[in-house]
């Protein structure tokens, strides 16, 4: 195998090794999801998910409450009974 080839081979998987970096990093999730109170709500609420409390914070006005839910813990908030009846959503932003 010539020099030019090798060359031309080395570089080709370098270029692959790069798509396949960017290609995961454009799928992976993001680190965070929000989720809103679909009502306006008088007091905080702490959700305990796989023994980790996850706060809401109140939005700007002090009317409705966000969680910043880490996206491991996702799937599971998304099991609590608030979220099965529709008293909090997932922001669509």
């Amino acid at each position: 195998m010539s020099t030019a080839n090798k060359k031309q081979a080395a570089k080709s998987k370098v270029i692959t090794k790069k798509a396949k970096e960017v290609g995961a990093v454009s799928r992976r999730r993001p680190e965070t999801i929000l989720y809103v109170s679909r009502n306006e709500e008088i007091q905080p609420i702490s959700i305990t998910v796989v023994g980790e409390e996850v706060r809401s914070q109140w939005c700007a006005n002090r009317e409705y409450l966000t969680w910043n839910v880490p996206s491991r813990l996702s799937e599971r908030f998304e099991m609590h009974e608030f979220f099965v009846q529709g008293r909090i959503i997932r922001d669509e932003d």
